[in-house]
């Protein structure tokens, strides 16, 4: 973990803005009791909700706690196929530690992800200097507004890999880049943060090599104990799915629904997921394809101006992840709640580093820090809260407010990824706006 607060970034580039810095006038200066006492009363409340009222999130917990119990007459070639061969392995933990009862798999996969948690506030503490700054404050709540769901599912993994990697990218960047790799070999998605973080030239060679290191090494050991088959199936396994409820692309139909429940119907696919059914999914299936396509091209177009622009800050390769992060989700037929989470970590480390400049005024990050704590609750207020409204018996009031909801939820992750990419794309390029990542007003 680092032990102190990470360089500040000065841009080679003429700018009349400020240096940003994450410790402003009106950094708490304080030890870790307020932020310990803050991080066990929520995260109390966390678990509480999960044993209670939102105790229908615990079911992909059983899913992975049924397939590892499973694997040793399947075999790893027939286990949890929809995932890279790693995640096996790291979902076979949580089963020792529970003696392979369903209850004790629960409990562990719940402690691991809650510890998990606790490490990196740790890390974003020790890096802020030891004092409670905006990045560790982020953390703490979008994980609270989040809910239960962080706990439930190992997103969290990922995303605390992710931004692990932000905090270590100037200062230890082979270590940025096995992060980096061990991510990608979890969820697959993170590869393509190597290209921001490679953008400086500083460190690329080793942030490159660290990523090798640990993707090819990764692989390699799933060639030999799973096969080829079993390597490639998580790429071939999303082909075939369907409209899933929560995607963007669906929202349109989904709100139609509410006027016309009968033409469009909710099931379960046999990919474990609520899909839509009905005229026009067909078509937006197409759209959602297209969408991808040109998602991938901006963020080709996004990694080449980035490697163009002089002397890139940790700003610049901050704002390339989150924009990265943000297109495959919008883009995406099968997003799903946990997707928030990925953006988390990395939005987290970026504020430990750009969330005020030296006058203490608030970075353009802390903006789309607030946008991202409101988009956690609306999407912990889609699920589990208001879930059971979008896939049973379209009708009843519960029925509208969780469309409602979507639709309002779906709209901000619009807006939220429109806004980081035109920012990413300013802050870009041979001739990168000076002001883009400076100081805003915030109401």
């Amino acid at each position: 973990m680092p032990n102190s607060r990470p360089e500040k970034d000065v841009s080679s580039q003429p700018s009349t803005a400020q240096p940003a810095v994450s410790a402003g006038p009106t950094a708490t200066r304080r030890g870790g009791v307020p932020v310990v006492v803050t991080w066990v009363v929520t995260r109390a409340i966390m678990v509480l909700l999960a044993a209670t009222v939102e105790n229908v999130a615990t079911g992909d917990v059983t899913y992975y706690w049924r397939k590892i119990a499973a694997l040793g007459e399947v075999g790893l070639s027939q286990t949890l196929n929809e995932y890279p061969t790693p995640v096996v392995w790291m979902l076979s933990i949580p089963y020792g530690i529970g003696a392979g009862t369903h209850h004790g798999y629960q409990a562990a996969f719940i402690g691991l992800m809650m510890a998990l948690d606790a490490v990196f506030a740790y890390a974003l503490w020790r890096a802020a200097g030891r004092r409670r700054d905006a990045g560790l404050t982020f953390w703490v709540w979008f994980v609270f507004l989040m809910g239960p769901l962080c706990y439930l599912r190992f997103d969290l993994v990922p995303a605390v890999l992710a931004g692990s990697a932000v905090l270590l990218c100037r200062r230890r960047p082979a270590i940025t880049g096995v992060l980096t790799g061990v991510a990608a070999a979890i969820k697959l998605w993170p590869a393509l943060l190597i290209f921001p973080f490679t953008a400086a030239r500083r460190g690329r060679r080793n942030t490159l090599l660290g990523f090798a290191v640990a993707g090819v090494g990764l692989a390699v050991v799933s060639l030999i104990t799973g096969g080829l088959p079993r390597l490639v199936s998580p790429l071939t396994w999303q082909s075939d799915r369907g409209l899933q409820i929560e995607s963007v692309w669906s929202t349109a139909l989904m709100v139609l629904r509410i006027a016309h429940p009968r033409t469009w119907v909710v099931g379960m696919s046999r990919y474990q997921a609520f899909e839509v059914f009905g005229p026009g999914v067909g078509a937006w299936l197409v759209i959602s394809t297209v969408a991808t396509l040109v998602g991938l091209v901006i963020m080709i177009m996004l990694y080449a101006r980035g490697y163009r622009t002089p002397n890139p800050t940790s700003g610049t390769i901050g704002v390339m992840i989150l924009a990265t992060i943000a297109i495959m989700t919008i883009t995406n037929k099968t997003l799903s709640p946990q997707y928030l989470v990925w953006l988390g970590g990395p939005m987290a480390a970026m504020l430990i580093m750009r969330s005020r400049d030296v006058r203490g005024r608030p970075t353009i990050f802390s903006r789309f820090a607030i946008q991202l704590l409101v988009l956690a609750l609306i999407t912990h207020l889609v699920y589990p809260l208001t879930y059971t409204g979008l896939y049973e018996a379209p009708h009843g009031r519960m029925f509208v407010l969780s469309t409602i909801l979507l639709l309002i939820r779906n709209l901000c992750l619009l807006v939220f990824t429109i806004a980081i990419t035109a920012v990413a794309w300013r802050a870009t390029g041979r001739r990168p706006d000076p002001d883009v990542l400076g100081s805003v007003r915030l109401p």
